[in-house]
């Protein structure tokens, strides 16, 4: 039996239209979620956050926890966070599925979550 292979996850951090934009790719599970919440603690006081999922392959349910917290923090702080997600594909099924559609802005691509932004 061989070296287990876990994929990984890819954070980026950048500023776009006025938002700190973290966008993921790979897989955010228990592993990688100190990695997201890393990211996006670097966002410091900025009160417009867009979280990139478009390329990210996978989601579990400490990712998702992890999303729920910087949403609720973003919203007690007087700011905003929106989710940009495909409209197909695992990921966006996960996020649908658990209700947090309802909870979260979700828009297909990262211009349209930016612009859900304000």
């Amino acid at each position: 039996m061989g070296p287990l292979n876990f994929p990984q996850l890819t954070v980026s951090s950048s500023e776009q239209d006025g938002a700190h934009v973290v966008a993921l790719s790979g897989e955010l599970d228990l592993r990688a979620a100190g990695e997201l919440e890393a990211a996006l603690a670097q966002a410091g006081t900025t009160t417009r956050v867009c979280l990139d999922l478009v390329e990210l392959q996978f989601i579990d349910s400490t990712g998702l926890a992890t999303i729920i917290r910087a949403h609720q923090t973003m919203a007690a702080a007087g700011g905003a966070l929106a989710v940009a997600c495909r409209n197909e594909g695992t990921v966006r099924r996960t996020i649908e599925t658990t209700g947090l559609t309802t909870l979260l802005t979700v828009a297909e691509d990262r211009a349209a979550a930016i612009q859900a932004l304000g």
